[in-house]
Formats: C-alpha cells, structure tokens, sequence
C-alpha cells in the first residue's frame, strides 16, 4: 500500500484548543482514498475520508511536507486510449480533464502530483504496457 502523511496543529475547531491532525492520502485496493483525523483533548477524535482525489484541505499539507512528484513516459506514447483509460481510472476525471493530463504527461515536464497520485498512474500505465519514470518535480 502506497501512502502520504502529513501532521497538522491547528485549533480545534469546536473548543479552540490546540489539536493534532493527520492529512493522508493512499492507494488502497488499487483505489485512489484520502483520509483527515483530527484529535482533541476534550472533544475526542474527529475523522473523515473518502475514495477519489483529496481535498485540498488534504492535499496541500502533503505537498507542503513532500513535495511535487513527476511521471514521465519513457518513449512515445502509441495508444492515446490507454493513457486517457489511466487518468479516468486513477482520479475519477472526466475525457476533457484527462485529455488535459495526458497532454501534461506528453511533455518533456511530465505530470506533477503526489507520490501517491502518480504511483497510481505509473501501476495503472504500467499495466497498459506503458512505462514511466517518476522523481521529484
């Protein structure tokens, strides 16, 4: 299982008090999920989650914490079908968003997101006979 944590200190929401929180994402039975706990003295723990792309309430501290991560293909790509089938799969997009990241992954640049994010895309691309490099953007 792939996943990303980061920690978070932030006032309570109902109490004010300092409180302690996690912001994950992973890759759960070949699935795209987010998770955000929050724990407080006095009001207890406080969770939520759910399958697809992260929030940004989620996202962001990761990326913070970790940093961008880059997939690239190695050579061209013959099936423009494939790479599209990989995003939709991954983050649940529609054609035009993932026309928009196959385009992103043409270029020398590559795709940018977590490690989870393009984890997932190298296994799925990988499974359609597409390899891929990944490193840090």
């Amino acid at each position: 299982m792939i996943q990303q944590a980061a920690r978070l200190i932030e006032p309570c929401g109902d109490c004010g008090r300092p409180c302690e929180g996690w912001a994950v994402q992973l890759v759960k039975e070949g699935r795209l999920r987010w998770e955000l706990e929050w724990a407080c003295d006095d009001c207890g723990v406080s969770h939520d989650g759910d399958w697809g792309i992260a929030p940004d309430e989620v996202r962001r501290p990761i990326l913070a914490e970790h940093g961008y991560r880059r997939i690239r293909v190695e050579g061209s790509i013959s099936s423009g079908g494939k790479v599209l089938r990989a995003f939709r799969n991954a983050f649940g997009v529609s054609i035009g968003e993932a026309k928009q990241s196959a385009n992103e992954l043409a270029e020398e640049e590559g795709y940018r997101g977590t490690l989870v994010e393009v984890s997932l895309l190298a296994e799925l691309l990988g499974a359609s006979g597409i390899a891929t490099t990944i490193d840090h953007a």
